[in-house]
Formats: C-alpha cells, structure tokens, sequence
C-alpha cells in the first residue's frame, strides 16, 4: 500500500481530504462577497507575520502577534453573517434535502403564477433540481432570498429589470432573477409560441430542472419538463403537478452521494 510506504494512515487521507473539501466549500461561500478582501487582507497579514519572525523584527512581530492569537474570536466577529448563512444553508439542505419538501415553497410559487395569470402579467419560473445551473444563475441578478408571493410578483411587474428574464429558485431560496435561458430549437413547436414557452422548454432540455410559464397574452400557465410541455393548468393542476414532481419522486430518485455533495452545492 502507498499509505504504508509514505507512513501514513487512511484516517490522515479522509481527514486531508475533507478539511479541502471544507476550505474550498468556504473559498466558494465568500467568492463575489466583501468577506473574500477581508480574508485576503487576513492572510497578508498572517505573511507579515511569518516575514517578521524569519526577519527578527520583534517590535513588529510582538504587534502582529497580538492579532494572530485573536484570529479566531476576529475570524467569527468578521465573517458572522457569512457563517450564519452556511450553517442555515447546510442545516434547511439536511432537513430537507429534496429541496421542496415544505409545502408551502410550493403554494407560494403556484399563487405567484395565478395572480401572474389572472392578470396576464407574463412570468417565467424555473425550480432547480439536481442538475447545476451555475452559468444560467452567473447571468443574471443574484438575489438569494427567501421564496414569497410578493417578492415573485415583484421581479415579474411591468417595466421592473427583472420582467424580461427568468427567475431561478432552489428549494426555499430564490438564487437569481433577470436570467436568460437557452431557447428551445425543436421544429414541430407551434409557431403561436413565444420566447418565453421556447425558454422554458430549452432550459429542460438541457438539465433536469422544471420550467412554469405565464403567457402574457392569454394568462395562461404551463409546464416544462423534459422538454415536454402541459398547457392551461389551473391554479389546483399546478399545485398537484408540482407535488408529484418534487414531494414524491425527488425523494426516491436521489441517491445517498446527491444527499450528501447538496448540503454544500454551490448552486
């Protein structure tokens, strides 16, 4: 064994391996946010330190030494809301790992689309599954706040920035608004269809995620999946739709490795 030769055991592997898996979980958490410059600004001093200690410059080491012992009470100070965000991310991803078990994710989602409906205000709602989305999300608005009725009526009003595109959603959490799909390029579409349907079934023709549209001409609702679509669904067919699809069969379908890589994915 490799282990052997080098002297090293298989509990120093794991224990190697997942401390990486935690710093680059952590690197992903804070990249695009202020707390990756304070990390940098962290890690320059932590130098400064090392350099004054090889260097023997000891008024500028005693200084920096202070800091390096208060690191961690520092570290929790700086970096707590980023740290309250992971540990509830983690734990909601635990709880309920097939991303809309709470039926409620659900009801808000199927009353945003009716009152979109009803007041033929055109919408485009695309719930994430297990497949990424990283490069669809990346283009638009990030936003990761909480599902609500009124925050998706918002994002869809007439003249907001955020009409035009695509709202993702994953589990409880809205990820991105404003965001521009893949269209569909299937010949045998009726010609009646606008952008919007074509976005919705291009985005499930290429991942596994679920797309619900709001026509703005005739208020009408459907959904994409697989790239197949279901037109005029009411308020009630939408609803049981989307609990056959995410209460029953995301459960089944996921795997004990999704279960586990989920309460860390950075979506």
């Amino acid at each position: 064994m490799i282990t052997d030769i080098l002297n090293i055991r298989w509990q120093d592997v794991i224990d190697i391996i997942l401390t990486a898996i935690l710093i680059y979980q952590l690197l992903l958490l804070l990249r695009g946010t202020q707390g990756i410059q304070i990390l940098a600004g962290i890690l320059i001093l932590l130098l400064a330190y090392w350099g004054a200690r090889r260097l023997d410059f000891f008024t500028l080491e005693w200084i920096l030494e202070s800091f390096v012992k208060s690191l961690l009470l520092i570290a929790i100070i700086l970096f707590q809301s980023d740290i309250r965000r992971m540990l509830s991310r983690v734990g909601r991803r635990a709880i309920f790992p097939a991303g809309y078990s709470e039926p409620k994710i659900l009801e808000e989602i199927a009353n945003a689309t009716d009152s979109l409906a009803k007041q033929k205000i055109g919408g485009l709602f695309v719930l994430k599954r297990q497949g990424k989305l990283r490069d669809i999300i990346e283009g638009g608005i990030r936003l990761d706040a909480t599902v609500s009725r009124e925050l998706l009526l918002t994002l869809f009003w007439p003249n907001s920035p955020t009409h035009d595109g695509a709202v993702i959603i994953s589990g409880d959490q809205i990820l991105a608004a404003g965001c521009v799909l893949p269209l569909s390029n299937r010949p045998d579409l009726d010609k009646a269809l606008g952008t919007r349907h074509r976005a919705g079934l291009g985005v499930t023709e290429h991942s596994d995620a679920i797309a619900i549209i709001i026509s703005e001409e005739r208020g009408q609702v459907s959904l994409a999946q697989e790239g197949r679509l279901t037109m005029n669904l009411s308020r009630t067919q939408l609803l049981h739709n989307l609990n056959e699809i995410f209460t029953k069969n995301e459960s089944t379908n996921t795997g004990w490795y999704e279960k586990i890589s989920r309460l860390f994915e950075k979506k």
